[in-house]
């Protein structure tokens, strides 16, 4: 079943909706705004329902949704770009330079996440198909670029299938940018929720939070999440990279990455999420290398859902992507797309209770 309500009036005067997904096992908000998670429903042992998503009532506390990018949809370039430099075939284009000298998520203010995306629902497939385009040149790259992000309910697992066309080589890195709690949004501290990561390896950072290049084993150190382990239990501990982020805020390279440009390639494994305390877990399947794990070192917002406060680590996102900074790094898997070879990324969310 899918309904859809207005979802209030943007600062520019456009009109925003909102459409709930629900299959009877899990609802989904989702809204035309910047193609945005608003909210999920997931069940606990109990059978209770909790909203596991932070965000807004509204589609203007929504806009531009910065700096905390809450349930968007962010591109076409997702976290840190050095410079903001990409280079394409010989040319060397440049992002907004908003984060310092280097680029954070596009544009703060223009990005994907700011417009209203055209909507299709597929009332039979429970499923929903946001689109957007934007002309050669936006955001400081190539091509007339179209982006289309479909979600859909299969029992109990959020689809989350992204496609990105081109007529020209350019740069694509999308995510997703919902900050999760399992326990319900507005329930405090995220310290005591598990998580288990499949990943070997991690990306250090320097101090402006750009990967140095190297894909360092998580053995040994507090980036191990091999085993499920709770998300504080390292978080205030003196190793330097988490000093840098003032927390985690680092991209694992997710196990089992093979580059496949015609589909995407499969979806596997890379996230568990789990509240030991209401027994609602969530899996996160990805076709994409990399799962950036950040845990709201900076959240500071008085007016979250229902006039609540979001506080420092009361909230984690996992945003699957192509490496931050791929750009600079070669070795990194790269995200080079042109018209033969389109960008293609599917992510599911998988909802269960222990």
């Amino acid at each position: 079943m899918i309904e859809s309500q207005p979802f209030g009036t943007l600062p520019t005067g456009d009109s925003a909706t909102l459409y709930l997904l629900s299959n009877g096992q899990i609802t989904v908000r989702v809204t035309d705004l910047g193609a945005t998670i608003v909210g999920i429903d997931a069940p606990g042992s109990q059978g209770e329902l909790a909203d596991i998503v932070l965000g807004y009532d509204d589609a203007a506390a929504y806009y531009p949704n910065t700096p905390y990018f809450f349930g968007a949809t962010v591109g076409p370039s997702a976290n840190r770009v050095f410079r903001g430099e990409v280079p394409i075939d010989g040319t060397v284009y440049c992002l907004p330079r908003n984060e310092g000298s280097n680029n954070l998520h596009t544009d703060h203010t223009r990005g994907l996440h700011a417009l209203i995306w055209d909507a299709d629902v597929n009332e039979d497939a429970c499923a929903i198909t946001f689109t957007c385009a934007v002309d050669d040149g936006a955001y400081g790259l190539p091509g007339n670029r179209t982006f289309t992000v479909r979600y859909a309910l299969d029992g109990m697992r959020l689809l989350a299938d992204y496609t990105a066309t081109t007529d020209t080589a350019t740069f694509f890195n999308l995510t997703n940018h919902t900050y999760f709690n399992m326990s319900g949004e507005g329930t405090g501290s995220v310290h005591g929720q598990q998580l288990q990561i499949a990943a070997e390896r991690y990306l250090p950072i320097d101090a402006t939070s750009i990967p140095t290049g190297e894909l360092r084993p998580v053995e040994g150190t507090p980036f191990d999440f091999r085993a499920p382990k709770l998300i504080g239990k390292d978080i205030a501990g003196s190793d330097e990279q988490l000093a840098l982020a003032h927390g985690y805020d680092h991209c694992f390279c997710i196990d089992g990455y093979t580059a496949n440009a015609a589909d995407g390639g499969s979806a596997r494994f890379a996230v568990r999420a789990l509240d030991p305390v209401s027994g609602r877990g969530m899996e996160v399947w990805t076709s994409l290398p990399g799962m950036q794990l950040y845990t709201g070192n900076f959240l500071d917002e008085d007016h979250g859902k229902g006039d609540c406060t979001y506080r420092v680590q009361e909230g984690f996102a996992l945003e699957p992507q192509f490496f931050p900074a791929t750009p600079s790094h070669p070795s990194f898997p790269q995200a080079i797309f042109d018209e033969a070879h389109p960008y293609r990324a599917r992510n599911e969310y998988r909802f269960f209770t222990v």
